[in-house]
């Protein structure tokens, strides 16, 4: 039986997703103390880390999966990066880590699904 493309890289997204948070947040205290309530803020980083591999799924450009991958982890946090880049005390450094992350987890992603299937997208 074989799993449909679409469906493993999603598993593989809501797998590797969560790593980042164990890693360099967003925390939610940056937050509060902007009086934004950040338990619910970070969730924003934290839906868009998870979708990065059902998005990787469903694309089919650009069909080789080395830059479908990476492509669709950094376009997934890139409007959220801009929120980091304008946090105080966040700026370039949380900017460039929030990127850097989503398009290893978008290439993680997609080669480890290529590895799986031998497919560079779904069908």
């Amino acid at each position: 039986m074989r799993i449909p493309y679409a469906a493993l890289c999603t598993l593989l997204g809501l797998t590797l997703g969560w790593l980042p948070m164990l890693v360099h947040g967003p925390i939610p205290e940056k937050y509060n103390v902007l009086y934004i309530h950040g338990a619910v803020a970070v969730w924003g980083w934290y839906t868009a880390r998870l979708l990065i591999g059902f998005v990787v799924g469903i694309t089919s450009w650009p069909p080789r999966w080395y830059i479908r991958g990476p492509l669709c982890g950094l376009m997934m946090l890139f409007p959220l990066s801009l929120v980091s880049l304008a946090t105080p005390g966040c700026g370039l450094p949380c900017m460039s880590l929030n990127l850097t992350t989503a398009t290893l987890i978008g290439t993680t992603v997609a080669g480890v699904a290529f590895l799986i299937t031998g497919r560079h997208r779904g069908e």
